[in-house]
């Protein structure tokens, strides 16, 4: 399966035998094997070939590869994410009937799914936008969230706000 890992100081590419990234039983993150491995450096640079190279799971910030066969029908929240120096703007998938005021929805493994993801490097201007169909992300990795959904269990320790919704009608309040 094509994966591509990306870390903290480098986009690394290739294949591994494993369809998802893989936590433990209480949700620890797993090292994630790699074979005709490329490492693309963030810092610029040639890329590095590699016949095999082991990642370790502090270093996996996201995983982008084929999305899983999705059976059931999901609401779509919109979400930006900042998690070391990516930048994300992507969408949730939530279970039929979730109710974001009231849910305490928790995710399970230390990876949260997305979808229809942008990823940016801001500190490098110029350097253009990603796009990945899905991506699972370090939960626990992550700086920043903006959403319209409470997801503190989601991504804990990263800090919250609010994304503005353009399209909800203005409130109207009769006095």
């Amino acid at each position: 399966m094509q994966v591509e890992v990306f870390t903290p100081l480098a986009v690394v590419t290739g294949t591994a035998d494993r369809a998802r990234v893989a936590s433990d039983a209480s949700g620890v993150p797993l090292q994630l094997p790699i074979e005709a491995v490329h490492r693309f450096p963030l810092g610029g640079g040639p890329p590095r070939r590699q016949e095999r190279v082991t990642i370790e799971p502090d270093e996996i910030l996201l995983v982008a590869m084929e999305p899983p066969p999705f059976g059931v029908h999901a609401q779509w929240y919109p979400i930006d994410l900042d998690l070391g120096p990516y930048h994300l703007e992507a969408r949730l998938p939530t279970a039929p009937g979730f109710d974001p005021a009231r849910a305490l929805a928790r995710p399970r493994g230390a990876y949260v799914a997305l979808h229809d993801v942008a990823i940016s490097v801001p500190a490098q201007p110029g350097g253009g936008v990603s796009e990945r169909a899905y991506v699972e992300v370090n939960r626990y990795a992550v700086d920043r969230i903006a959403s319209n959904l409470m997801l503190g269990f989601f991504f804990p320790g990263a800090s919250q706000e609010a994304l503005p919704d353009s399209s909800a009608p203005p409130i109207v309040l009769a006095v």
